[in-house]
């Protein structure tokens, strides 16, 4: 009890409802929806890369989409963003060859703020989305097969 005479908290079993008198019965459970058991598909290998600033450029842009289209050969891109393109691989492999092939010219900054680094003429970072190819690999997921719904 906070003191707050207008308002206090009280178990359902001693609350009455002023119109019948009826008592409380508590918290109703919401039946559960099919939708409760959706699963997400599964996606293929997919590595975010963050492009430099020039990016909001609409020419530049086009640029680094076909520049990385052509270096890494991914199975599906997702583009359309000012600094971010999304590259999806079917083949873990594939993914772990691509991330590993930009990622070891972006180690290769030395500048103190990393922000500032140019190691790379498009991409300044880049992440895995998702499971990590070693992580497909063992759990049989190496090679992505697309899920057709019913």
């Amino acid at each position: 009890d906070d003191g707050d005479v207008g308002h206090r908290h009280v178990h359902h079993t001693h609350v009455r409802q002023s119109s019948s008198g009826d008592w409380c019965s508590g918290l109703a459970v919401p039946e559960l929806d099919e939708d409760d058991h959706w699963v997400p598909p599964e996606i293929p290998c997919t590595i975010l890369s963050r492009l430099h600033w020039e990016g909001s450029r609409e020419d530049w842009n086009k640029e680094a989409v076909s520049a990385l289209k052509s270096e890494l050969q991914p199975d599906e891109v997702i583009d359309g963003f000012d600094w971010h393109v999304i590259l999806r691989f079917h083949d873990a492999d594939s993914c772990e060859r691509a991330f590993t092939a930009i990622n070891d010219v972006l180690r290769q900054c030395t500048e103190p703020d990393p922000e500032s680094c140019r190691t790379h003429k498009y991409v300044k970072a880049i992440e895995y989305v998702g499971d990590e190819p070693e992580t497909r690999r063992r759990t049989g997921r190496g090679i992505h097969t697309a899920r057709t719904e019913l």
